[in-house]
């Protein structure tokens, strides 16, 4: 609940954000540039913040930076309030809540299987999933709104305040909660060292070897879709309030999903879902590349974020049960490196071309792509969820 608080607002200062340089720059490539950045710091931080989480009370990580991010809000809103809002800042804020929102992020997955019974995973994934893209999802629809009538400036004080609250409920969670294992606090902390080994572990089990090799080329394909809605949305002649919308219909595919990953569909095979979902992204996408107009691109983002709750709740939790907890921070900083780090390549690639070509032939190629990783997960990974499985590290 408390984490589900504090990233309420995300979705506002996203659309605020991308929405904003857009208008700053009136070009694609803008939002390459702002998500280049974004995804870079976020790569790079992913991949310090696992020897951190794994080595330091996971809670306090909670606590403290969140206060952290919510000055950083606040400092944004005054700007915005203003008018003083340039292109530098909003890279600026991006870079800093890549920097402290990262750590919260790692903290929070690290610590939520020791807090959860492994069976109820998927469950609790859901739950949350359930609750932060019902309160994205009417951010998403105001958001607009709110950008049209009032500018950014209000966006980022909501913002500011929730993660304050997200700060405050993470003193809810019992300290030992949140407490290393003992393993590494009687260590002399070397993260050069606990990089080495977790890299090791990776290669070491093919099957770790696979998955972290099949989604950093997934994350590649799947990057620039998060970041093409304002340009679509300028193709076809609308507004930031329709901007807003598409967002909703997405949020809402993600909320309607998790709904069922937390109910009647905790139980129904992991690996499945989640491959799924990539195909449903792959194959509306192919569409819409195809045929562009307003209605079938509400459609798609509706069934984009339907599927991706796919990765999000089914295949996060079938990793997370896997997964030994001594590295699991560490291991998942790696696999958010390797799968940001070029992020911005893909994404400045990506918009580029649709400056160039257009839009929505790059998204009939880009779909192709997705349907083609999709099939690369099934040959080369374990159908049954029976069958995933991971020693513990030597």
């Amino acid at each position: 609940m408390g984490t589900a608080l504090g990233n309420a607002g995300d979705m506002f200062s996203q659309i605020a954000i991308f929405w904003t340089g857009l208008q700053l720059t009136g070009t694609a490539f803008s939002l390459a540039e702002l998500g280049g950045v974004w995804t870079l710091s976020a790569a790079i931080m992913g991949l310090i913040s696992g020897p951190f989480v794994d080595r330091f009370n996971r809670r306090n990580i909670l606590a403290v930076y969140q206060v952290l991010l919510a000055l950083l809000s606040f400092a944004i809103c005054a700007l915005a309030w203003n008018e003083a809002l340039r292109m530098w800042h909003l890279v600026l804020f991006l870079v800093g809540e890549a920097l402290l929102g990262t750590p919260v992020s790692a903290a929070f997955d690290a610590l939520l299987p020791d807090l959860v019974p492994e069976e109820q995973l998927v469950r609790v994934n859901g739950l949350l999933s359930s609750w932060g893209m019902a309160d994205n999802l009417v951010e998403a629809a105001a958001s607009g709104i709110v950008l049209a009538i009032w500018g950014p400036a209000p966006i980022f004080l909501f913002t500011g305040i929730m993660f304050l609250v997200g700060a405050s409920a993470a003193f809810f969670i019992p300290q030992r909660a949140g407490t290393p294992h003992a393993e590494s606090m009687r260590e002399r902390w070397q993260p050069i060292r606990d990089l080495r080994t977790s890299i090791r572990y990776i290669v070491r089990e093919r099957l770790l070897r696979r998955v972290v090799c099949l989604d950093v080329v997934n994350d590649l394909v799947l990057a620039p879709l998060f970041f093409v809605p304002p340009v679509i949305v300028a193709t076809l002649n609308m507004g930031p309030e329709s901007y807003g919308f598409i967002q909703s219909l997405t949020l809402g595919g993600v909320l309607l999903a998790s709904l069922v990953a937390s109910s009647i569909g905790a139980k129904w095979p992991k690996f499945q879902l989640w491959i799924g979902g990539n195909i449903v992204i792959a194959l509306s996408f192919l569409v819409l590349g195809l045929r562009m107009n307003v209605v079938l691109a509400l459609v798609v983002f509706f069934l984009f974020g339907i599927g991706v709750t796919g990765g999000r709740v089914y295949g996060f939790a079938l990793i997370q049960q896997v997964l030994p907890s001594k590295v699991r921070g560490r291991v998942n900083g790696i696999s958010r490196f390797l799968g940001g780090v070029l992020q911005p390549l893909s994404i400045a690639v990506v918009m580029a071309l649709a400056d160039s070509k257009g839009i929505d032939h790059v998204l009939f190629w880009l779909a192709l792509l997705i349907l083609a990783v999709a099939i690369a997960y099934l040959l080369l990974l374990p159908r049954r969820d029976q069958d995933w499985s991971l020693p513990d590290v030597a």
